[in-house]
């Protein structure tokens, strides 16, 4: 399934167009804020491929999809009305807690910068580390422009948080900017420190500085949303085009200047000094409670709320503290997850606890949390406990980082400083405790029949009693298939292509017939007759997946000529299919031969023909002696 497919899957599956109110994302989730949460199909888009998992947070539905969450974002996008005029008037907030609201908003408004301030985060770190280090002088042309590429993000923070403020309270983002521009521009600051008192037709204006700001522009653009709508109702259509922007200008400005721009700058600066005394003061506390339930409030979606704080105190103090107490969290979600890989039993859920794991010792732990860990419980007290140990130590220490970003791996160039050392040793102690913890508790595992990609449910498995459970014979398996022999790793689908449901081979056909392999059963024909399951009467166990993504096909161009449970022989026909038809209709032919328990040969072995034929050796799987 590729990323437009997949998109136009989760759109059926949250319920339309007319119920996504507003799409964004994070670096692993695909976030939709959802008109009615009894709409979505949950189950159904857990069992689609690449979702890792879903969550529903008020009224905001979270698709895991790790690395892919952008390219099927941006599939997304044109799939639904991204001005947000498809939502009931009143509909989507009016079901909305406060808290859901509150929380909903911070994301539309920071997620989308969060890619800028983490790049400028990171070459802050790396700044740090070639100063450190003596690789680079102060005065140096280079370090003065590194020191101009990293400050920018934050300096010029007002413009990036007008842009998706207008976003998100539906103004017009371009004069968003503008009065962002206003707010920073060099001849207000030099006005600003060159005069005592300054007013605007006799309202006095402020003294403040908004270079680096956060909460001014937020209140601006708010406000600015209401005037923008109350010109636009009022003022005939012919003006609108001159006047709108003109007065939006001329009103919100002053009042920004005036009022709400000195609110936000004294409640942002509180926030950050308030915050950063407390951390100062009871650190190990802070970074015991916050290590521990991180995880947890990742899984609410409330880690957003702390994004404000982390941005205000980076803006304004040059560093974070909250950083390092997240990165503890995500190294016992990594060594928890790690735990699972090298515990489970499970052939199928070991590949995604690996990949999952290897994700969450670089940074990314949203597959690790809501496909490993919370899935299976009892890991995930393992990773609170870690959590909380590591960000005390962190705490007590209080370790510094010089942006956003994520951890363990992918943060290390923020904690470069003069306390590295610590971030280095929390991370471990968390990463240890959370392994150490996970085998100790240990967790029930994922039994072979619920972890397989393919949803099977609507298949009906009847095989006679006399086909064996066990393998209990070397196993020849003959081509089903006429056609070119394809490696396994070059299929299309990375369930297939990283072996997720075992080792085989593909075959692109050039006939359109799916016969026998070897004597046995039919242990399920997919209703789509798509795909078929046979179970051979010496215990092998064979996937044949005609084509890629062709379930979408709802069976057309197929016709099953075999039955779940119907017995066979060798060489008789099984499957037809429309080759011309199915390519024509936009699908993959590519057919995957799969031994879905390989795991429980010594050794199998392909064929090294390019072209087969139906009959001819294709696999060979050999039992241990």
């Amino acid at each position: 399934m590729n990323d437009n497919q997949l998109a136009k899957e989760i759109l059926k599956l949250s319920g339309g167009e007319k119920n996504i109110s507003n799409v964004t994302h994070c670096v692993t989730r695909l976030r939709l804020s959802v008109n009615d949460t009894k709409e979505i199909k949950t189950e159904d888009l857990k069992a689609l491929p690449h979702v890792l998992g879903v969550n529903i947070v008020g009224s905001q539905l979270q698709v895991i999809l790790g690395g892919k969450v952008h390219a099927v974002h941006d599939a997304f996008v044109p799939l639904v009305n991204t001005s947000n005029e498809n939502q009931e008037p009143g509909k989507k907030e009016g079901k909305q807690n406060l808290v859901s609201r509150f929380l909903d908003t911070l994301a539309g408004i920071f997620v989308p910068i969060i890619p800028a301030i983490i790049g400028a985060g990171l070459l802050k770190g790396i700044i740090i580390f070639l100063m450190f280090y003596e690789l680079v002088s102060t005065d140096s042309d280079l370090f003065k422009f590194l020191d101009v590429f990293s400050d920018a993000a934050f300096y010029f923070i007002p413009v990036l948080l007008a842009f998706s403020s207008a976003a998100r309270f539906k103004a017009n983002p371009y004069i968003a900017v503008a009065i962002a521009g206003i707010l920073i521009h060099p001849n207000l600051i030099a006005m600003m420190d060159e005069s005592a008192s300054l007013s605007f037709l006799g309202i006095p204006i402020a003294h403040a500085s908004y270079a680096s700001s956060v909460l001014p522009i937020i209140l601006g653009v708010w406000f600015m949303s209401y005037v923008e709508k109350w010109l636009t109702r009022f003022i005939p259509q012919i003006l609108k085009t001159i006047l709108v922007p003109l007065l939006t200008l001329l009103i919100v400005a002053p009042v920004i200047l005036a009022v709400l721009g000195p609110i936000g700058t004294i409640t942002g600066n509180a926030i950050g000094q308030g915050f950063i005394d407390l951390y100062m003061s009871y650190g190990i506390l802070a970074g015991a409670i916050l290590g521990a339930t991180y995880p947890f409030l990742v899984i609410m979606g409330m880690h957003v709320g702390f994004t404000p704080v982390m941005v205000q105190s980076l803006s304004k103090y040059g560093v974070d503290y909250m950083m390092a107490l997240f990165v503890a969290s995500n190294s016992a979600q990594a060594g928890a997850t790690f735990a699972v890989y090298t515990k489970t039993k499970n052939k199928n859920f070991k590949a995604l606890a690996g990949t999952a794991a290897l994700n969450a010792f670089i940074g990314i732990t949203e597959p690790a949390l809501f496909g490993v860990t919370a899935r299976l419980k009892k890991p995930l007290i393992a990773v609170s406990i870690g959590g909380a140990i590591g960000g005390a130590f962190a705490g007590a220490f209080h370790v510094e980082a010089a942006g956003m970003g994520t951890g363990p791996i992918a943060g290390i160039p923020l904690f470069l400083g003069n306390t590295f050392i610590y971030f280095v040793i929390a991370s471990i102690i968390s990463l240890v405790i959370g392994f150490v913890l996970t085998l100790v508790i240990g967790f029930e595992d994922v039994p072979e029949a619920n972890a397989g990609v393919i949803d099977t449910s609507n298949t009906d498995s009847k095989v006679p009693e006399e086909i064996v459970t066990n393998i209990i014979a070397d196993q020849k398996i003959l081509s089903p298939i006429t056609g070119e022999v394809v490696p396994l790793n070059q299929v299309n689908d990375k369930v297939f292509s990283q072996k997720m449901m075992g080792e085989g081979i593909a075959i692109q056909p050039n006939v359109g017939k799916v016969v026998a392999p070897f004597d046995g059963a039919v242990e399920m024909v997919f209703e789509t007759k798509h795909a078929i399951g046979l179970k051979s009467y010496d215990g092998c166990e064979l996937l044949i997946h005609v084509g890629l993504d062709t379930v979408e096909l709802k069976g057309e161009h197929f016709k099953a000529h075999v039955e779940s449970g119907q017995e066979f022989k060798a060489g008789d026909l099984l499957l037809e299919f429309d080759i011309g038809q199915i390519k024509k209709a936009g699908f993959e032919i590519t057919t995957p031969v799969i031994i879905t328990n390989s795991s429980a040969y010594q050794s199998i072995t392909d064929t090294d023909q390019a072209e087969i034929k139906a009959g001819d050796m294709l696999m060979d799987g050999t039992v241990e002696k």
